[in-house]
């Protein structure tokens, strides 16, 4: 597929400043993310990248991939550029089975377990992953469990995104930011797509079948739509904040309640 040119530039600066900085460790270097979903990227979008490599990396090689992301922070302005690195055979077994990893978030680089390390990232990469270097990402053994993904996001929406409800109603300026809306009002309805549906979708992916599944909802999920793919355009709110936060409040809470009574996709 055609990437976007700021995705295809710093993916592009990534390989080049690996193979100076550590002559044939990199191996293989895929995306997954929004990005996947029908080229879905927009302005603030990020860009979510896997690497393997030819060996488990020593303490040189850290430091090495230490440099290079210093390096791409210093490209000035561009997409943030997330992700980490472990071996192909990692791949083939449980994400929570491979050892602490290289990877940057946010242009902090550490070594540990990687957020994105995580069953849904497996999936993504075997569904829709974009190669961009080694073998084609399809002919990988990438583990893949439904049963436990659907687990994994029911306890993600009782935890994670039930805490985060509380704290908003509790710090309702907060709630009341664009920022919040497209956070929350695409996030949470993503999780809940996966329930009921059994298939992943991306963040507007996730706000365009809430439009359908919770219609009582959809002016702040087109308020979240706006944001995240016309940040520029009218919003409905302009002049209530504050009801965009309430509104946001409802939504989140019916999704949670509604996706945890759904009954697993066949």
């Amino acid at each position: 597929m055609s990437l976007p040119d700021a995705v295809a530039a710093v993916s592009e600066s990534h390989t080049a400043l690996v193979d100076e900085a550590a002559p044939g460790l990199l191996d293989g270097l895929y995306l997954h993310g929004s990005i996947c979903f029908d080229g879905e990227f927009f302005a603030g979008s990020d860009v979510d990248f896997v690497a393997t490599l030819t060996r488990r990396p020593g303490e040189a090689d850290v430091e090495a991939l230490r440099r290079v992301h210093a390096e791409l922070g210093k490209a000035g302005p561009g997409p943030a550029y997330d992700g980490f690195y472990l071996l192909e055979s990692d791949l083939a077994g449980s994400p929570e089975a491979v050892p602490p990893t290289p990877g940057v978030l946010d242009g902090w680089f550490a070594v540990g377990r990687q957020c994105d390390q995580i069953l849904v990232t497996w999936h993504e990469l075997a569904e829709r992953g974009i190669t961009l270097r080694g073998k084609d990402i399809r002919d990988l053994p990438i583990h893949q469990d439904a049963a436990a993904l659907r687990a994994a996001t029911r306890a993600n929406l009782e935890g994670y995104w039930s805490s985060q409800l509380e704290a908003l109603r509790h710090h309702p300026r907060e709630a009341a930011l664009p920022g919040a809306a497209e956070w929350g009002g695409l996030g949470a309805p993503r999780l809940h797509h996966l329930l009921a549906t059994g298939r992943l979708t991306s963040k507007s992916g996730g706000g365009r079948w809430a439009l359908e599944a919770l219609p009582q909802h959809r002016e702040v999920v087109e308020e979240a739509l706006r944001v995240r793919e016309r940040p520029d355009g009218h919003s409905t709110y302009a002049n209530g904040p504050a009801r965009r936060g309430r509104d946001l409040i409802a939504l989140m809470a019916d999704v949670i309640d509604d996706a945890l009574a759904t009954r697993p996709a066949q």
